[in-house]
C-alpha cells in the first residue's frame, strides 16, 4: 500500500491510500481517502471515501485537492 498526504491540518492530515499493482482492498476498492473535518477545538471527525475506479479517483482529487498532482 502506498500512502500520500493530500493536505495537512492542525490535528490530522488528509491522506490517500492506494493498493499495490494487481491487488485491491476488501470490497474491491483500489484506493481510499481518509478525510478529517472540524468537529471542535480538540478533535476532528473522520470520513472515509472509497474508490473502485481510477477515473473517479482522479476526478475527485482534481476537484477537491487541485494543488495535489497525482494521476494513476
Amino acid at each position: 500500500m502506498e500512502s500520500y498526504i493530500l493536505s495537512s491540518g492542525v490535528l490530522n492530515d488528509n491522506t490517500l491510500h492506494i493498493a499495490e499493482n494487481g491487488k485491491v482492498f476488501k470490497g474491491g476498492y483500489i484506493a481510499f481517502i481518509k478525510e478529517y473535518r472540524f468537529s471542535n477545538a480538540w478533535s476532528n471527525s473522520e470520513h472515509i471515501k472509497r474508490f473502485k475506479r481510477k477515473d473517479t479517483l482522479n476526478k475527485y482529487i482534481a476537484n477537491n485537492y487541485p494543488e495535489f498532482e497525482f494521476y494513476i
